[in-house]
């Protein structure tokens, strides 16, 4: 029998978040897998940034079993990858809603790798963040 496209989280306009038949994660409706994550840059990731951090690592802890085992070890790294790679787009709106994420993240102990710190010293002083944003990033960071 062979693998299947599973859709597990839905994202909005019909397109679902799930595995592919390759075991990686990918986004796809909800008859057919489209395109992988990571080969998409996870830009279609991005809707995701439009709700609260925690809503998101919630929602995606809850279903990691069914997403689990993939390409991407955790939902705190998929939820790094996801601000990472809309941080280093060139697109105002979705820069400024990963910047607020990888602020919240910085203080969060699911998110204490590198990736985070590293990409939050790129956002401060960028210019991109509220005042109050930026402090907490900063205080979150150390500096």
């Amino acid at each position: 029998m062979a693998v299947q496209w599973s859709p597990v989280v839905y994202r909005s306009d019909g397109a679902w978040i799930g595995v592919l038949p390759s075991g990686e994660l990918g986004v796809g409706v909800e008859q057919e897998g489209r395109a992988s994550l990571r080969g998409s840059g996870f830009v279609p990731m991005w809707p995701f940034l439009e709700q609260g951090l925690a809503e998101c690592l919630e929602k995606f802890t809850e279903a990691w079993e069914s997403l689990g085992g993939t390409d991407i070890s955790t939902p705190a790294e998929l939820l790094e990858l996801t601000a990472g790679s809309a941080w280093k787009s060139s697109r105002a709106y979705w820069k400024n809603l990963a910047a607020k994420w990888i602020a919240e993240m910085a203080g969060r102990p699911e998110f204490a790798g590198g990736s985070v710190k590293s990409i939050g010293a790129e956002v401060v002083g960028s210019g991109v963040l509220d005042r109050d944003v930026e402090e907490r990033l900063k205080s979150a960071l150390g500096e």
